[in-house]
């Protein structure tokens, strides 16, 4: 059974108002209520007590709910918490136990369920903020502020565990401190905004909060989420290097809507993917569809609108499955793929079954409604090509395989039909779920239909450099020829090849990754140049 004990016995002597300041009124209603409320909407709380004066049951008409239970505070906060703790042991069968705070109301529901979740894996949650400002004592002894943070409400513990240690007389308050070193203890610096009203002008920084909240359509008791969880190495490394201020300013964004979907979606605590570089993956858990994936796609990017119509166009016969989108946020809802690992050209059978449905299910764009949702490959190529200038580095290079990647396209493709392609089906985006194959991350693509396969083929040589390029070549044209003629998909893999590698030069910082692309283009030519000859 999950507790949910709230701390209301204080009488707030610094407050300095005539009831004690959890009864005091924020924007018209006692403070205790947003936490009462709060606890209500966990959906991992079974019970919710309260330890409490009784002569103060008066002054909210929530303490009147037959629901709550109530306990008699003590003299001291421990006395207190022994006076809840032991009403819990002799009337519930309690495993976890969170302790709230009556005077913090910006707890929220998911946090509390989160710290419920949490006690699975450790014996004790703590919440906690960073000491921000510089750290001294009355001794002036030189001190690392990182070796210290500050405790706070809520905290949770395995019941059993803290109960069998509670010493009222202990010197702190801070409950954890009694558990025994090699206890598991979680420290949560992400609940940010965690104001306990000490002093009575904290209630005007409340009310401001509030109406903060308000502005953007979100509960009083909606979690502030720093912006910095989501910087992730995938950001770091693309786009707040290239396009620092746009990012940050999506970002802050993101902490804002984050709140919004939660409640329209039923998420809880995320996890964020460290790798993704055009937009921000998160991990999560839905209460209407379980374990998914959260996408955000910022507007500057441009991709948003496209990756939704790609999801909802392509086969759902090889596409993972999207169960919502929302435009505001610029994010997508999608199933979680467990347990995720990339496609391994090993894995035959299965990689064959998953292109098999490519193959099968691609559509011709004059099937479409309206096929100008999606990119146009070959204008997009020769964009790269007005566009050299713009590539910081193997300008020369790029710019002459550009030109000949283009005569090929017009000798050999101009008159194929063309397809809806995911048009980016490389190893890192076709994922093991369970025992078969998911694509994610489409960008929608008008083009010649080998691009489906082309990509696959250079990103395993590029991978696996244990072969030579030649023979790791030669290996995947004669297994992907079973989908597209060994010739046009050499063709195709120069001209797609060439088309990445202006890309490149943008994604990575220096020109090794681009350099290394060249060598790659260089020996696919020189097998085009050969099979002409024959």
């Amino acid at each position: 059974m999950n507790i949910a004990m709230i701390m209301s016995g204080g009488v707030g002597r610094r407050f300095g108002a005539p009831i004690p300041k959890q009864y005091t009124k924020l924007k018209g209603r006692p403070v205790i209520d947003y936490v009462i409320e709060t606890c209500k909407k966990s959906k991992k709380t079974d019970k919710i007590l309260i330890v409490i004066d009784k002569q103060c049951m008066k002054y909210s008409e929530m303490l009147s709910d037959p629901d709550l239970d109530f306990a008699p505070n003590g003299k001291e906060r421990l006395d207190s918490v022994k006076n809840g703790f032991d009403y819990i042991k002799s009337h519930y069968d309690c495993a976890k136990v969170v302790i709230l705070d009556a005077v913090a109301p910006f707890v929220y529901p998911e946090l509390i369920d989160d710290y419920f979740d949490k006690l699975g894996e450790y014996d004790a949650v703590i919440t906690a903020q960073k000491i921000t400002g510089a750290l001294g004592n009355v001794n002036f002894d030189p001190l690392d502020r990182e070796q210290y943070y500050m405790t706070q409400s809520p905290e949770g513990f395995l019941f059993d565990e803290i109960y069998s240690v509670l010493d009222t007389h202990f010197p702190s308050q801070e409950l954890a401190w009694q558990l025994p070193r090699e206890t598991k203890k979680y420290l949560n610096f992400d609940f940010k905004n965690n104001l306990k009203l000490t002093y009575d002008f904290e209630l005007q920084y409340a009310e401001y909060y509030m109406d903060y909240l308000k502005s953007r359509n979100l509960g009083t008791s909606a979690r502030f989420i720093d912006k910095t969880r989501f910087i992730t190495e995938g950001l770091r490394y693309f786009l707040l290097r290239l396009r620092p201020e746009e990012t940050e300013a999506w970002l802050d964004r993101v902490a804002e809507e984050y709140n919004r979907l939660s409640e329209k979606w039923g998420l809880g605590s995320f996890i964020p993917s460290q790798s993704s570089r055009y937009g921000l993956v998160l991990f999560t858990k839905s209460d209407k569809y379980g374990d998914c994936v959260v996408k955000f796609i910022p507007e500057f990017v441009g991709r948003y609108q496209t990756e939704v119509e790609s999801y909802r166009e392509l086969s759902k016969g090889y596409m993972c499955e999207l169960y919502d989108t929302d435009d505001r946020a610029g994010a997508l809802l999608l199933k979680r793929i467990s347990p995720a690992k990339y496609a391994d050209f090993n894995d035959n059978i299965r990689l064959t079954e998953f292109f098999d449905n490519v193959d099968r299910t691609i559509r011709p764009v004059k099937a479409l409604e309206n096929p100008a949702r999606f990119l146009d490959y070959y204008a997009d190529l020769k964009q790269k090509l007005a566009d050299l200038d713009a590539a910081p580095f193997c300008r020369r290079e790029i710019g002459e395989n550009l030109e000949h990647a283009i005569d090929l396209y017009d000798q050999y493709f101009s008159d194929v039909p063309l397809y809806l392609c995911h048009g980016d089906l490389h190893s890192y985006n076709i994922l093991l779920d369970e025992d078969r194959y998911e694509a994610v991350d489409p960008i929608g693509v008008r083009a010649p239909r080998e691009l489906e396969f082309v990509r696959f083929i250079r990103n395993d040589i590029l991978n696996i450099r244990s072969f030579g390029m030649r023979e790791r070549l030669d290996l995947l044209l004669s297994y992907f020829s079973r989908w597209a003629g060994r010739k046009s998909l050499l063709l195709f893999l120069y001209i797609d090849t060439v088309y990445v590698t202006y890309n490149c030069t943008f994604e990575h910082p220096t020109d090794e990754q681009t350099r290394y692309n060249l060598k790659l283009i260089n020996v696919i030519r020189r097998q085009i140049e050969q099979n002409m000859m024959e």
